[in-house]
């Protein structure tokens, strides 16, 4: 009988060892899962803007090319498609001779409460001339 309680007494040496181990190991792991969908949410977020961007400089060369219908175009896109992915977007149209470039810029989503994540979409087109 002396000799089993001997061996359970060596048995308990590690104190929880492999308990904070496994611990450490899921706090990791989820802290890689948070920044994972972060990754994602921002990049979905930049997507949307670049499609925002692309819808206005589409209304805009269409002919007769008109950049005044960029901004609008730009805006609807964002209230139907990108409401609730970006928040606080700001539209700038911008004209260079025969060139139109729309830029889009926002917030993405954050999983992180109190983390500001911007998303940038960017499109350029060339302003077609009517007859």
């Amino acid at each position: 009988m002396g000799r089993i309680r001997r061996c359970a007494v060596a048995d308990r040496g590690d104190a929880g060892g492999h308990a904070l181990v496994w611990g450490l190991a899921l706090v990791a792991l989820l802290a890689l899962v948070w920044v994972g969908i972060q990754v994602a949410f921002t990049g979905y977020g930049s997507s949307m803007a670049q499609a925002a961007a692309e819808a206005g400089v589409r209304a805009a060369v269409t002919s007769p090319g008109d950049p005044s219908r960029a901004e609008p175009a730009t805006r609807q896109f964002i209230a139907d498609h990108v409401a609730t992915d970006i928040h606080d977007p700001r539209v700038s149209v911008t004209v260079d001779g025969t060139t139109v470039t729309v830029t889009v810029t926002g917030r993405g989503v954050s999983v992180v409460p109190g983390l500001r994540w911007s998303v940038t979409g960017e499109a350029s087109g060339p302003l077609e001339q009517g007859p």
